[in-house]
């Protein structure tokens, strides 16, 4: 039978006596079985809540008897185990003092290091938020944006290895991890690390080295031809087409369209790809997504949807991905078939 430790039990005894499991253990769970052993429990509570809204960062701090401490992370898993990681390292300097260890010149024998042992899933070892610093650095030299492609997949289903490749241009650097995220960081440090203390003009790197004049130049020649072509009016049959289309769509009593014209798309908690397929299935009209392959100049993902309605309808959309690039198109499109359905 397992007999609880009385609560003052001396914190070094039950360090020593863990010292063998600790090179699995992350900081949560080896705080959680060392207060286990000393008959207390830790208490972690959220402080606060830092950044925008896309991109937080959360404040915990960890109680565990006289010791507390905080911890920060960019999700609350991450935060909490800073935080237990922190008062792990103060009970363990003072475990460390208390038995006379190196730190006091005492004898050896005492508790190791035990805070560089410790398995923490979420710590890679990379300061700051590389992705970040990356985009920084590539829009400061006028680089392409990077890009990153998931390369490999490996491992166990509980226990994945992550390989993820970083490009700009024609340079590559490769990053791996237990979760994507880790490997994207991994990557995106190693380009910057590459990168950073480069000259500005690197030809391996496709500098955008065109200035104003040269893209207004091959832009004009590029679209020279415009201003000699003609734009074909409709006649008056297209126009009683276009007219009893939008008629029909206006006095449709299909349900989608009802709700369309009392919803708030405003709510970006909304299914809008899913929404604008609804309406398009009721009023009898194809919804077609294009990607396009570039990004914007901001380095986002771009997308445009095209509505099979009399006359046809293209609406634009961007986004972080592809798929919030989709969303964000039909999300203008709804708009649009807001306004042409009001009655």
């Amino acid at each position: 039978m397992y007999h609880q430790p009385p609560p003052n039990v001396d914190s070094t005894t039950s360090i020593e006596g863990m010292s063998g499991a600790l090179p699995s253990k992350t900081p949560v769970s080896l705080l959680q079985e060392l207060c286990m052993r000393r008959g207390i429990s830790p208490k972690y509570d959220l402080l606060q809540i830092e950044g925008a809204v896309h991109e937080p960062t959360f404040v915990y701090r960890v109680t565990v008897g006289e010791f507390a401490a905080n911890g920060s992370g960019q999700s609350k898993k991450k935060a909490k185990h800073a935080a237990a990681k922190a008062v792990l390292d103060i009970i363990i300097q003072g475990g460390a003092a208390s038995t006379g260890g190196p730190t006091t010149g005492g004898p050896p024998g005492a508790p190791p290091e035990l805070s560089t042992q410790i398995v923490s899933p979420y710590d890679d070892g990379i300061p700051g938020n590389p992705v970040g610093s990356l985009q920084e650095l590539c829009m400061a030299r006028r680089w392409p944006p990077p890009t990153y492609e998931l390369t490999s997949e490996e491992g166990f289903p509980h226990e994945r290895t992550f390989s993820i490749a970083c490009t700009i241009g024609t340079t590559k650097e490769v990053g791996t991890g237990k979760s994507k995220k880790l490997a994207k960081r991994q990557a995106a440090y190693k380009m910057t690390q590459r990168l950073k203390d480069q000259p500005v003009e690197q030809p391996q790197v496709n500098v955008l080295a065109d200035d104003d004049d040269e893209i207004a130049q091959k832009l004009a020649a590029r679209y020279s031809g415009l201003k000699d072509s003609k734009v074909l009016s409709l006649n008056t049959s297209d126009s009683r087409k276009v007219s009893h289309f939008h008629k029909n769509l206006k006095q449709s009593p299909g349900k989608k369209l009802l709700e369309l014209q009392t919803m708030s798309l405003n709510n970006i908690n909304l299914n809008f790809t899913q929404i604008l397929q609804d309406v398009a299935q009721e009023a009898n009209f194809v919804v077609t997504y294009v990607d396009i392959e570039e990004l914007s100049i901001s380095g986002q993902h771009q997308c445009l949807v095209q509505l099979s309605t009399m006359p046809v309808a293209v609406c634009y959309g961007t986004g972080p991905s592809l798929k919030e690039a989709q969303s964000s198109a039909a999300h203008n499109a709804l708009e649009y078939l807001k306004i042409m359905t009001c009655k």
